[in-house]
């Protein structure tokens, strides 16, 4: 269970003497976990206040006592990556808890929404992959969240019951195998297990991602008061707040329909009944219960919840570098790495309400340049015109590992697609100029290059004429005597085919030239 438990009741030995309670460590420590390598470790739980507690691990021995509240933590040096399977002891009042298989590797945190909560079962390349999915040094952590694949049903009670953040997760470390990888993050699974392979050490996975989350929830709710732009996320019921995502108070409301009707089955505060889109509620119930555990970094791929109006585009330039400020405070461990997707491409033409999203990829590419230690992997050339889960989570997983090998790990390989830089003019055309152009600018299907459009004064975008140079893209319009600004992909479908010579696509952009 994804909580912990501290035993209240004693077992009587004799007539005037108990024996303390076992100890109980915090429930990401599992057997056949992993343990980050080259940092501090620590190692924390709960036992009978007072008493005095030691933790081994391998050649190492910790001592402490816990406090008047039964909590207790020490913290191992650093250690070296070890795929020889140990034990974690914990011992406390004479009882003993052992942890048993347990590595010493790379950590990653798997967060996010339903792109990255899909499973390896239903990916593009699933037939194939699963049966091979046998990798018993890489270790998925799986948390399975209350009210998981309900959609707009209504919860019933059983769900209700655990929509509290100590009940809310559930899961235990697992060696990768065929079964255990099925229901696993898909682009998680890809990016660890590249990790794994190039690395050739133990990699654990933590996977926590929640269909439909949008980025509120996963933020402190004290973190968004202390902004005065934020704040009225936070005001009264979430259900009723006008300023939340109407999308999300909708489908909060088809879950909780029971809860909402018979008050008795349902876990709320004065910020409404506790609901995984309900603002702060993914902090308390998964990420808060993971700090202080070692990590060496988190992947991200969210955004469409928060991307459905104009206003909710603006508001994610702000929420999205105070989650990950957030987050690395929490830790404690300065900036660790934050790699993000990009938001893909899907039509309009079904009803689905994706017109702002080139503004949304925008606001992730503009955030890579302004937030330390960030990645951004491009996406919209994987998407789908009708569907807002395309299928091809294998070279997302590919593209976040690009992003760790190179950012992380120090490789010397291409892990970027390109990225505008700078636009000027020169007479009546645009110049814009990229960074990450390794093998120069190439078209991804041979043809001419397309997604480029350029605008004067009147802010009215044309098609652009565009020549392709080895860093540069230059644009003119014969409708357009003096552009001003510059865009490509500008489409929710995006149709530019720009890349590099590693054939990695092009980000979504919009430059405007300095006002004079």
């Amino acid at each position: 269970m994804w909580r912990i438990l501290l035993p209240c009741v004693a077992l009587l030995i004799a007539p005037d003497a108990v024996r303390a309670a076992p100890p109980v460590l915090a429930p990401v420590f599992t057997d056949s976990m992993v343990l980050q390598r080259d940092v501090p470790v620590p190692v924390w739980g709960a036992a009978d206040a007072g008493t005095a507690v030691t933790v081994t691990f391998d050649d190492q021995r910790k001592q402490t006592k816990a406090d008047a509240k039964g909590k207790w933590s020490v913290t191992f040096e650093a250690m070296k990556a070890d795929a020889t399977p140990r034990e974690l002891k914990v011992v406390a009042g004479g009882n003993t808890r052992t942890v048993r298989d347990v590595l010493v590797g790379e950590v990653w945190i798997a967060a996010g929404q339903s792109n990255m909560e899909w499973p390896l079962a239903s990916e593009a390349h699933a037939k194939a992959e699963l049966p091979t999915a046998d990798h018993p040094k890489f270790r998925l952590l799986n948390l399975n969240y209350a009210g998981q694949n309900y959609f707009a049903k209504p919860f019933g009670r059983d769900v209700l019951k655990r929509l509290t953040p100590d009940e809310f997760y559930q899961g235990t470390w697992q060696p990768c195998s065929p079964k255990s990888a099925k229901d696993f993050s898909a682009v998680g699974y890809y990016f660890g297990k590249e990790l794994h392979q190039s690395l050739k050490v133990p990699v654990g996975i933590i996977h926590l991602a929640v269909g439909g989350s949008p980025t509120e929830a996963w933020i402190r709710r004290e973190t968004m008061a202390g902004d005065k732009e934020l704040a009225s996320l936070l005001k009264d019921n979430w259900l009723e707040n006008e300023s939340q995502e109407p999308w999300c108070r909708q489908r909060g409301r088809e879950n909780l329909a029971i809860a909402l009707k018979d008050k008795s089955e349902r876990a709320n505060d004065a910020a409404g009944p506790n609901h995984p889109f309900k603002p702060g509620f993914l902090w308390n119930a998964g990420i808060a219960r993971l700090t202080p555990f070692a990590i060496r970094g988190v992947i991200w791929y969210q955004g469409e919840s928060n991307s459905l109006e104009l206003r909710r585009v603006q508001q994610h330039d702000r929420l999205f570098p105070l989650l990950v400020a957030d987050w690395r405070k929490h830790w404690g461990v300065g900036e660790f790495p934050f790699l993000c997707c990009q938001l893909s491409s899907i039509g309009t033409e079904k009803g689905y309400k994706a017109q702002h999203w080139p503004e949304f990829r925008n606001g992730q590419r503009r955030m890579l340049a302004e937030i330390p230690n960030t990645g951004m992997t491009v996406t919209s050339d994987l998407g789908h015109p009708t569907d807002v889960h395309p299928r091809n989570k294998k070279e997302v997983g590919h593209r976040l590992a690009l992003w760790a090998l190179a950012r992380t790990y120090d490789q010397k390989i291409v892990y970027s697609g390109p990225l505008a830089k700078s636009v000027r003019r020169d007479g009546s055309a645009l110049i814009v100029t990229f960074d990450h152009t390794d093998g120069g600018l190439k078209t991804s299907n041979g043809k001419p290059v397309d997604g480029f459009e350029i605008a004067g004064a009147d802010g009215k975008f044309q098609p652009a004429e565009v020549a392709i140079g080895k860093d540069v893209v230059t644009m003119t319009s014969k409708f357009i005597a003096e552009p001003v600004s510059a865009r490509y992909g500008w489409q929710p479908y995006s149709t530019g085919n720009l890349t590099n010579g590693a054939s990695l696509p092009a980000s979504t952009f919009m430059l405007t030239l300095p006002r004079k």
